[in-house]
């Protein structure tokens, strides 16, 4: 048991011209007149200057000097100042997702690339030692070997899920096809035997992913995103390969040739930078070369840092993070827009997190444990190395085991340890910890820039929390726009898991 410190009942946002209040008890959240929505700012700023000294009943009159209708405040329980939430204390790795980073290499050299073009900054995950360089070609790609027995380790520790997510990762992984072909064959050979379904993601910059290739793959059952940065002048100087010329008219032509069945069911996925932060101009440029399924997502200035001088690719300033918050609240309304005129549903984004953040929002869900890095996934290395997930390769300190002797217990009990400590910053300094979880922030990014990966990254909190809000108002709208739609809008997929198959 932790104590919260904070007994706030609601957290307030204003967004989309909706007023909206969240219960930090129940994590219900209800839209509120104007009126209503003065009385309980007040109410929680009366609150939060009292330094948690008030009582549950100087609360609850509080609310009746404040002349707060009864009705309202039952629907903002003040929290208990306990809550019976415990981290998982799991003495075992339970898997259902598998990244596999097939080769340390790439042909593009990406501005905002976190993990430094498949090398994560860090030679030693190719293993080699520190300042040692290696001249074999084979030192960049995963080997089938390696990838089978990291198939049969994320078997082996499946629980009872019998979906499995296997998730194909690089540099490029398209690079080695090899060993991403013979994986899938692989799993689809034996999963009647092991009574297994399983579901393939790629991750690809789409130079590679010729109309064969990607017929080939989604045919296998692999599901297929392809970055794509906007129209020619953006995605050139984002994603040049690397003699710097751009990479466009390469992916384009690719794209321009695919048949119409295997377009469908390609992801579009755009980074947005501060060289051209238009969400809104982005997501109608992905419509136009054909995607149905779009994600986008802002650089995140994260993992191993950004490369000195690369500032500028992220929304690392006051002013360009209010730039992204601002580009966020007119992407969500044309995806409101959108919705509603039946152009766009989630189905056929299932790759991108605001629907996935209104789905939880409409479920309520509890999002129990946050990340799921060594919980629920690993990412295994070409050399074979397993960590707790992709963003970690190449750190020694957090490296789980390899392959051949699988995940090593006393270095699984002690990333558990260290990580649950999490929740204790989560549920002490959050209001927002009933609906986010700690999922607010990487643990990845945490580590990085708090040298902790349990200690909270407060930008990442916060962009959470406006995404977050910018959700709760559009599902408001959408509420009262499509109500006989919204189950069919989110029901097909009431848990959320990635990889799912839809079509």
């Amino acid at each position: 048991m932790i104590t919260i410190k904070t007994i706030t009942p609601v957290i307030l946002f204003h967004k989309l011209g909706r007023y909206i209040g969240i219960s930090t008890s129940t994590g219900d959240f209800y839209e509120l007149a104007p009126a209503t929505y003065d009385l309980l700012k007040e109410w929680s700023r009366r609150i939060s200057i009292s330094s948690g000294s008030s009582s549950r009943q100087d609360i609850s009159v509080l609310a009746k000097k404040l002349h707060i209708p009864l009705e309202i405040t039952r629907l903002f329980p003040v929290p208990e100042k306990k809550i019976s939430y415990t981290p998982d204390r799991s003495t075992a790795a339970c898997l259902t997702d598998l990244t596999l980073n097939l080769t340390s290499n790439c042909n593009l050299r990406c501005v905002y690339c976190w993990n430094d073009h498949g090398k994560y900054s860090n030679r030693r995950f190719l293993g080699k030692k520190k300042g040692e360089f290696s001249n074999n070609a084979k030192d960049e790609y995963m080997p089938v070997e390696t990838a089978l027995k990291a198939v049969d380790i994320l078997v082996g520790a499946r629980g009872k899920d019998r979906d499995l997510v296997v998730d194909f990762y690089g540099g490029e992984p398209l690079m080695n096809l090899r060993t991403l072909r013979a994986t899938v064959d692989y799993c689809r050979e034996n999963q009647p035997k092991w009574g297994i379904n399983f579901h393939f993601l790629l991750a690809t910059n789409g130079t590679l992913l010729t109309p064969d290739v990607a017929e080939e793959l989604i045919g296998k059952g692999v599901q297929i995103a392809v970055s794509i940065d906007g129209p020619k002048v953006v995605h050139d100087n984002n994603r040049p390969l690397i003699s710097q010329k751009g990479s466009f008219d390469i992916i384009l032509s690719n794209l321009k040739r695919m048949p119409r069945d295997v377009m469908k069911r390609l992801v579009g996925r755009t980074t947005v930078t501060p060289f051209f932060p238009d969400m809104v101009k982005l997501y109608e440029n992905l419509r136009s070369l054909g995607f149905e399924r779009i994600e986008l997502f802002e650089s995140e200035d994260a993992c191993h840092r950004f490369p000195p001088g690369k500032e500028t690719s992220f929304f690392s300033t006051k002013n360009s993070y209010k730039l992204l918050c601002k580009t966020y609240e007119k992407l969500a309304l044309r995806y409101i827009n959108d919705v509603v005129a039946g152009n766009l549903n989630y189905s056929k984004t299932f790759f991108n997190r605001f629907f996935k953040l209104m789905q939880r929002l409409y479920y309520n869900h509890e999002v129990s444990g946050g990340c799921p890095a060594a919980k629920g996934q690993i990412a295994v290395g070409i050399n074979g190395k397993i960590y707790p997930c992709t963003s970690f390769l190449g750190v020694d300190e957090f490296e789980l085991g390899d392959v051949e002797r699988g995940i090593e217990n006393r270095k699984f009990q002690a990333f558990i340890k260290k990580i649950n400590n999490r929740f204790e910053y989560c549920q002490r300094d959050c209001d927002l910890f009933s609906l986010c979880r700690s999922t607010g922030s990487c643990l990845n990014v945490n580590y990085f820039f708090n040298g902790d990966p349990a200690v909270p990254h407060k930008k990442s909190c916060a962009l959470f929390a406006e995404k977050l809000s910018l959700a709760a108002a559009s599902l408001s709208i959408l509420s009262e726009k499509i109500p006989h739609r919204l189950e069919k809008l989110f029901g097909f997929d009431p848990i959320g898991r990635r990889g799912n198959k839809l079509y």
